[in-house]
């Protein structure tokens, strides 16, 4: 069985709940997000620093037994809903396909 995980770029989420489409949008323009149903978009609040309310862009299930092996460009490329067990935790896993605005790919591996 896999541990589910939620990122916002790199920075992993908890209490996920939904937030109605206009205000998402209100919220995060620009951001695609992840849809909860047909009239609510997932956010959440990071697990660590400072409190606020993050759109979801990533799912991942995070192996109850992963090998965590180092991050590689398969997972870097892999799906924004896929399976993880590397060494990272999911948290670059998929981040290649993830569009950031105003942030380069390099600053968010880097954070």
């Amino acid at each position: 069985m896999a541990n589910v995980k939620y990122f916002s770029g790199t920075t992993e989420l908890q209490g996920i709940h939904g937030l109605d489409n206009a205000k998402f949008r209100a919220a995060f323009p620009g951001v695609k997000g992840r849809r909860y149903d047909g009239f609510k978009m997932f956010v959440g609040h990071p697990v660590s620093g400072p409190d606020a309310i993050l759109p979801v862009d990533r799912v991942i299930n995070y192996k109850s037994f992963p090998s965590k092996h180092e991050c590689n460009a398969k997972c870097m490329g892999g799906k924004v809903n896929g399976t993880c067990e590397c060494k990272c935790g999911g948290r670059n896993h998929g981040l290649g396909s993830v569009q950031q605005i105003g942030k380069p790919l390099a600053a968010l591996v880097a954070a």
